[in-house]
């Protein structure tokens, strides 16, 4: 090492945590090798160490046991750097792809759920249904407001989580979180929409009246939509089948929704 190396080395400027950078997202390194890289940036604790930081989240290494040790570690490791680490995870949240740990991490941050909450909610509203850049952030925000919130399993898809009766929190923030992924009903992506779908059949029950007449609403124009791919059709279907919402009668079902579903007394049921 020579000597402006050992003088500037171990100081938290740019090319310093440039360096640092590659180490925490090489993938083929042995564990220890990118745990030094991560300790370093923890220590050093500037916004742009933890941004740096955070980049942990957005790769998977060779060992998938050593890719979720790792990222378990972070997340109970951020836990304990406060404010600036909070303040890290929201500009995160906000633009990356790869937020699950993330999303796990400010919560052990916030000091309530409600609060959790409404980060999230942010971050998801950061990435609009237009916008084509972040598809895998909004199906994972939106997924982890669902986990956070569902009221109860039965859904369609079945229980992601345990099926736990609502809390006092979920009582007030379940509505909020119903309203907030309800756009992404129009979600230029497949996935997203698929995502939005399971959470709205997981949360329905738990919406306000205003909100669930929203959502019913917002199915009835899906199902009659052929411009919608099959399987977003189909899903939105089983959504109103499962929560017996009624269709709109003066207009004729999709070609994909009417090959497995029929009205029955005003509502879609399953013809097979």
């Amino acid at each position: 090492m020579g000597l402006l190396d050992s003088i500037f080395g171990d100081k938290p400027n740019q090319k310093n945590i440039e360096k640092l950078v590659l180490k925490v997202k090489e993938r083929y390194a042995q564990p220890e090798y990118r745990r030094e890289a991560m300790d370093k940036l923890l220590a050093w604790g500037t916004p742009e160490a933890f941004a740096a930081l955070l980049g942990r989240f957005t790769v998977v290494v060779q060992s998938p046991h050593w890719d979720e040790e790792e990222k378990r570690w972070l997340v109970d490791e951020l836990a304990s750097h406060g404010d600036p680490a909070r303040a890290a995870l929201k500009i995160f949240l906000a633009k990356d792809d790869h937020v699950a740990f993330a999303a796990k991490a400010l919560r052990q941050l916030s000091p309530s759920a409600e609060v959790w909450i409404d980060d999230l909610i942010t971050a998801l509203h950061a990435r609009p249904p237009s916008d084509h850049r972040t598809t895998q952030g909004k199906a994972e925000l939106i997924n982890t407001l669902v986990d956070a919130e569902a009221p109860q399993s039965g859904a369609l898809g079945g229980p992601r989580g345990a099926g736990a009766a609502p809390g006092e929190d979920k009582v007030k923030t379940a509505p909020k979180a119903v309203a907030a992924i309800k756009p992404y009903l129009n979600d230029h992506a497949d996935d997203v929409q698929m995502a939005t779908l399971d959470g709205l059949d997981k949360l329905f029950p738990a919406a306000n009246d205003n909100d669930k007449a929203a959502v019913s609403a917002a199915l009835r124009e899906m199902v009659v939509d052929d411009a919608r791919s099959a399987r977003v059709l189909r899903q939105a279907a089983g959504v109103m089948a499962h929560h017996k919402l009624t269709v709109d009668a003066l207009k004729p079902l999709a070609p994909a929704v009417a090959e497995d579903f029929v009205v029955k007394d005003g509502v879609l049921a399953s013809s097979r």
